[in-house]
């Protein structure tokens, strides 16, 4: 009797192993392609894992986060409305507040990033929050949450970057220098961070230009400006200028109203000879941000370039003013004044 009940466990366990055994090892290799940041072909492996067993909660969690990723927003949204109720209700409502705020549902984003407790590590939420705070206009409440999340994790190079335009937009312009200062030194964390970002880099390191381009051009394909400016960062900083300016148009496409990321394209089209389109950006940086002096510095160095005098001087006399010990703007200014600069 014994030896049937055994038989009979063993058995059952042996179909089971059937079951589980393929559904771990799409699990396992769904994860190792997550950490590569390969989130289609994740994904992929997610939902055969589902096929496998449904009950599978890793699995139907991180294939929600992976169809968010890849910009499947309705089917992610949905996966997350489901994993709401259950024990994974927190990322869930992380992510449903990442939707929103995609969606431009300001109030609901709100609502659903404040909500979820510090104590679940999710730092990302306050960064989020404070996102959704600054496009509101509520710039104040930006500010406060911002400052936390740098509190939390202090070489947030993205955490800098809202916080010092929403420092600019409140008048606080030295704190904002500050930050958009503290932005360009940080940079290199978040490229150290993804693993994706640190593969193209390393291409890029062996001078394979064209192969960097290939693996990285794919992270464009996204809605989040940050990880976008950290491609355009990486070739700028790498001297690929054709490729930065690239990653630079897309950055602009999704945030317009930066004047960071419309100076840094601006800088990218001036280093490429791009005149006309370094004009263009610097521009609206210039205009976005008269506080702003490098911004004030490119642009009136172009306007001195292209023999727009009477702009150039304006410009050049408000970089003075920001930049007082800036050599090449008095410089310029002399020249202009003398009106003897060479043709």
């Amino acid at each position: 009797m014994l030896h049937a009940l055994l038989s009979g466990c063993c058995f059952i366990f042996f179909l089971q192993s059937l079951n589980s055994s393929p559904a771990n090892s799409h699990v396992g290799k769904g994860n190792e392609l997550m950490r590569t940041e390969r989130y289609k072909e994740a994904a992929e492996e997610f939902k055969q894992a589902l096929e496998y067993d449904k009950t599978l909660d890793e699995a139907r969690k991180n294939f929600a986060i992976c169809e968010f990723e890849i910009r499947e927003y309705a089917e992610a949204r949905d996966a997350f409305e489901r994993l709401s109720e259950g024990k994974d209700r927190t990322i869930a409502t992380y992510y449903l507040g990442r939707l929103d705020l995609i969606e431009g549902d300001l109030d609901a984003a709100i609502a659903r990033l404040q909500s979820v407790d510090e104590k679940s590590g999710i730092v990302d939420s306050t960064y989020f929050l404070g996102v959704a705070f600054f496009k509101k206009g509520s710039y104040e409440e930006a500010v406060k949450s911002l400052r936390h999340c740098v509190e939390l994790n202090p070489r947030d190079f993205r955490a800098h970057q809202w916080l010092a335009k929403a420092l600019a937009k409140l008048g606080r312009a030295d704190e904002a220098n500050q930050e958009f200062g503290k932005t360009r030194e940080l940079h290199q964390y978040y490229t150290e961070g993804s693993a994706a970002i640190a593969g193209c880099r390393a291409l890029l390191m062996e001078k394979k230009a064209d192969e960097a381009w290939a693996e990285c051009k794919q992270m464009l394909e996204t809605d989040d400006v940050d990880k976008v400016t950290a491609v355009a960062m990486l070739f700028g900083k790498m001297g690929d200028q054709i490729h930065a300016v690239t990653a630079w148009h897309r950055a602009v496409s999704l945030d317009p109203d930066s004047p960071e990321i419309n100076y840094n394209l601006a800088f990218a089209c001036f280093q490429g000879r791009d005149i006309g389109c370094a004009r263009h950006y610097a521009q609206i940086a210039f205009q976005l941000w008269p506080e702003f002096p490098e911004a004030s510095i490119l642009y009136g160095t172009i306007l001195y370039m292209v023999a727009d005098d009477a702009e150039a001087v304006r410009v050049l006399t408000r970089a003075h003013e920001l930049r007082p010990d800036d050599a090449n703007v008095r410089r310029l200014l002399a020249d202009l004044q003398a009106d003897s600069k060479p043709r």
